[in-house]
């Protein structure tokens, strides 16, 4: 049972090595078993060491806590992921399953980022969350520019570059805090941290290790790798890109700040002000696209910016970390569905998209479902999370009223998307799209299912109270209402007209050189707050 950390990592990579050496169009169904093995397992694991994940470290080869070995460590958190990651695996491969056509090599790098992801999840040693990194990194790159066009190329190589810059840097700080520590293991270094007369390299392994995660996360100001993507990718990796890769820079922001925690940086206000500025960028920006992809890429900078002003709160850190898996389901729905739409339209151009409810009534219905979730209608998902990051920043009148205009500016993107329901019947929908919808009812029943059990659900596996939250009221209903009503003001008084700024924003592009200039900007500042002040 202890070793099931380590199957999990390397059933799928055996999976899909053996997937790419026998070029066999039924190797999917191999693909789906391991897929099984590993919720088998992951499921068996969970229940057995709840409650008692510290029994369950597993050291390989011989080496002890506080050496500079390879460990893995499981805990409530990387399990919640870890489960999350399972679950959005599974509905990309029934997204993707074409009876009797498999893309073998395609199906390869699928199962092969699995098992990479699983292991950055639960790794306890910090060299090896580098290989982790570095894989994944790699991995994205290849699936981004898999469809061999110019275009999707130019992104893999921008993202590869960008996000290489960010995990050398996260190297370097892991050098120094080994040269502090003298171990790799981040609960020893968690542990150790408080007390440490090498303070100022500390702080300056953190710079630079932060760096690497903001890159990864997508945040301000180097985000610009991700709708470069997103534009590009087919939408089922959109999805894990949107649902999880960026979730994993997430992540390890998490991991962190626990590991640096006792080193008491006063880092709140400065990634308050990040999270702000990245939910800002991104909601102005997808407001003005007429690219639904791109639209929806923008959309996620708003969505992790939310997460992080969450995150950086003791107050606000159970709604940012609750708006994770909320934002991994709804934002995969959307991308999911805009690959159907893509297909069956032949364009990506939501000016030209219309009539969809007529043409495609139940992926409409779909569609809708993921859009009430993500702009935080009652019922839904994304409500319980935007309830209580806003509930708990009530105290500060001026953080409070900024998370509101930024749920706003985010509702507005998608209800300039809503005008692709209306219009009269283009097109009938093709049947064979029929079994891609499979994975889109399952994502809605959790947007809805945690949007309406929330109080049971969270509390058995998060341990958070979220008794006052309250969707069943006139308050909530009232203030989506409002929230509908200010968006819909912006876009038909300021987006709908297309004029001369929506359209220069439109066109802005950042280039990889422009990026990386921003990038060391941004360390250089990291370094002013913690190392300098």
């Amino acid at each position: 049972m202890i070793n099931i950390p380590l199957l999990l990592v390397f059933i799928p990579v055996v999976a899909a090595i053996i997937i790419y050496i026998f070029k066999n169009r039924w190797m999917y169904f191999l693909a789906f078993a391991a897929q099984i093995l590993v919720t088998v397992l992951a499921v068996a694991y969970t229940i057995h060491y709840w409650g008692d994940f510290e029994s369950a470290m597993l050291f390989i080869g011989g080496w002890s806590e506080g050496d500079i070995g390879i460990s893995l460590r499981n805990d409530p958190l990387s399990i919640s992921f870890l489960f999350l990651s399972i679950f959005s695996w599974w509905m990309v491969l029934i997204y993707k399953f074409e009876p009797g056509k498999t893309d073998n090599t395609f199906l390869f790098f699928l199962m092969f980022l699995q098992g990479v992801f699983l292991g950055l999840l639960q790794t306890n040693d910090l060299f090896n969350l580098f290989v982790f990194l570095e894989l994944t990194t790699i991995i994205v790159t290849i699936l981004v520019a898999y469809q061999k066009v110019g275009s999707s190329i130019r992104a893999g190589v921008y993202y590869l570059l960008l996000n290489t810059a960010g995990v050398l840097a996260f190297l370097v700080g892991v050098i120094l805090l080994y040269n502090v520590f003298g171990t790799i293991n981040i609960e020893v270094i968690r542990n150790n941290m408080a007390g440490m007369g090498e303070y100022n390299i500390i702080q300056l392994a953190f710079v630079l290790m932060m760096a690497a995660v903001t890159v990864k996360a997508a945040l301000f100001p180097v985000f610009t790798w991700l709708p470069k993507a997103h534009g590009v990718a087919q939408s089922a990796i959109s999805a894990l890109l949107s649902g999880m890769i960026v979730k994993a820079g997430i992540y390890l922001f998490i991991r962190l700040n626990q590991m640096f925690a006792l080193a008491e940086f006063g880092y709140q206000d400065f990634f308050f002000a990040i999270g702000v500025m990245t939910a800002v960028t991104g909601a102005v920006f997808a407001m003005m696209q007429t690219n639904i992809k791109l639209l929806l890429a923008y959309s996620t900078l708003s969505q992790v910016g939310i997460i992080i002003i969450g995150l950086v709160s003791m107050e606000t850190y159970h709604g940012g970390l609750l708006h994770v898996f909320n934002h991994a389901l709804f934002k995969s729905l959307l991308f999911l569905g805009a690959g159907i739409i893509i297909s069956v339209y032949r364009t990506k151009d939501i000016t030209k998209i219309r009539g969809l409810w007529r043409s495609m009534p139940v992926v409409s219905l779909l569609m809708i479902a993921g859009m009430l979730a993500i702009s935080g209608a009652p019922f839904f998902n994304g409500y319980v999370s935007k309830a209580f990051i806003s509930t708990s920043l009530a105290d500060s009148t001026v953080r409070y009223y900024t998370f509101l205009l930024i749920n706003i500016g985010s509702t507005a993107a998608f209800i300039k998307l809503a005008q692709i329901f209306f219009g009269p019947k283009m097109l009938s929908y093709p049947m064979r799209h029929t079994a891609k919808m499979i994975p889109l009812f399952f994502i809605a029943a959790g947007c809805f299912a945690l949007g309406n059990f929330y109080v049971p659900i969270f509390d058995r596996f998060f341990g958070v109270d979220l008794s006052d939250i309250r969707a069943f009221s006139l308050s909530a209903f009232f203030d989506y209402f409002v929230t509908l009503a200010a968006a819909f003001a912006i876009v038909w008084f300021w987006v709908r007209k297309d004029g001369r700024i929506v359209r220069e924003l439109r066109k802005v592009h950042i280039s990889f050189e422009t990026a990386n200039y921003m990038f060391v900007l941004y360390i250089v500042a990291l370094g002013v707050v913690f190392v300098v002040w």
